[in-house]
């Protein structure tokens, strides 16, 4: 017979060993819970890096699709943020157009699908010897609404106005001086545009206007004509300095112009369609001459200069297709030589003015312009101009092109 205290006892002791297997069991659940856990947010983490990745990617591989190697743009970005193609289980797509989501097949997107193969610490008791990570972003390109850039980051006036002139532009201007000074409208001229931005501060000093008042402490944008490749200069068409001094009348066609062009007087040049490479020297056009070109494009080199001056009528047009279609002036990009055209109301200079490592100082154009983009380390303002966006004759729209994330 058991007494009440053994049996007390036994019960007790089955009762301990029963908690004991529960407890181990408890445990190995907890431990699992949490090894799952672990894994969970260690694979969260990669999916954010991998999704920063991708987003980093479309956006760089979007803004090199004009230039064409856009999948190695695309690819060496996703690099910068830890994900390199081909290495460590990654794989990095950069496809155009984009093969899934809401922009498939369309034209002017980029997709980007950066995916990884990740070892989990404790799912591997579970099967999973590997996860799959993936991340996708889409760019999409298109014609930006500004048409007035500073490049400068650091310059005081980046954007100078002087006098008191009248300045008019249909577009929008980005100035990406950081200084405190970095747009100043210096004196009583009148500055209207879309809306200017600014990475610094402007001062308004004198009895002058700016309308709508610029947008401080922006992040500044990268050159918009970046994607731009320089022309191959070849060996010179023209070996010395090409003049035209006095009153009568040429016609000059494309080649590499060794000493540039200068023209003074009352001459009358017409240019041929076509890439005209100012190798040294200068482009020079003073008093009265009239210099006229449909299709034409200058590439200024060799530390040339490019000077208009006096009441000279200059009519000029940026070609309309190909790989410079609506570049009209594009100066190597370690050409620091200034620049300056001066223009009356009748001039017209239709296209895009690239002088990314110069200083342009711009000082009139007529209102029967199509178009004009001023593209410059700074720019200074000295006469009254009107800057129009009729980007109707060129195909893909204006030549400064966005880029955004649309999905």
């Amino acid at each position: 017979m058991w007494t009440a205290w053994e049996f007390g006892a036994k019960f007790r002791r089955s009762d301990s060993g029963q908690a004991m297997v529960v407890i181990a069991l408890a445990m190995v659940l907890i431990m699992g819970a949490a090894g799952l856990a672990v894994d969970m947010g260690y694979l969260r983490y990669v999916q954010r890096r991998a999704q920063t990745a991708a987003d980093s990617a479309a956006l760089a591989a979007t803004a090199e699709l004009l230039n064409g190697d856009y999948v190695t743009a695309g690819q060496n970005d996703a690099a910068s943020n830890g994900f390199t193609n081909d290495v460590n289980n990654v794989t990095v797509a950069i496809n155009y157009p984009p093969t899934i989501g809401l922009y498939a097949n369309q034209a002017n997107f980029v997709e980007a699908i950066v995916s990884q193969n990740v070892t989990p610490f404790f799912m591997k008791a579970l099967g999973y010897s590997t996860v799959t990570v993936s991340a996708r972003a889409t760019g999409h390109y298109w014609s930006g609404t500004n048409c007035i850039f500073a490049l400068s980051s650091t310059a005081t006036d980046a954007i100078l106005i002087n006098g008191s002139n009248t300045i008019s532009a249909a577009c929008g201007a980005m100035d990406d001086s950081d200084a405190s000074q970095a747009f100043l409208n210096n004196g009583s001229s009148s500055f209207t545009d879309t809306g200017t931005m600014v990475t610094g501060g402007y001062l308004n000093n004198g009895s002058g206007t700016i309308s709508p008042s610029p947008a401080t402490g922006v992040a500044p944008e990268s050159d918009p004509l970046a994607y731009l490749t320089e022309p191959t200069v070849g060996s010179c068409t023209y070996s010395t300095q090409q003049v035209y001094n006095g009153s009568g009348s040429a016609t000059l066609s494309p080649g590499v112009y060794c000493g540039g062009i200068l023209v003074n007087g009352t001459e009358t040049i017409t240019l041929n369609a076509g890439t005209y490479i100012i190798d040294g020297g200068s482009l020079t056009v003073n008093g009265t001459s009239t210099v006229t070109g449909t299709n034409v494009m200058f590439y200024i080199t060799g530390g040339a200069s490019v000077t208009f001056n006096g009441s000279n009528s200059t009519k000029l047009v940026a070609p309309t297709t190909g790989t410079y279609a609506g570049i009209l002036f594009f100066q190597d990009r370690t050409d620091s030589s200034a620049v300056t055209i001066n223009g009356t109301n009748e001039t017209q200079i239709t296209g895009a003015l690239y002088f990314p490592d110069a200083q342009l100082t711009y000082n009139g154009g007529g209102p029967a312009t199509a178009y004009t983009i001023l593209v410059a380390n700074t720019i200074v303002f000295n006469g009254s101009s009107t800057i129009n966006d009729n980007y109707a004759s060129l195909t893909d729209g204006s030549p400064i092109k966005s880029a955004t994330l649309a999905e």
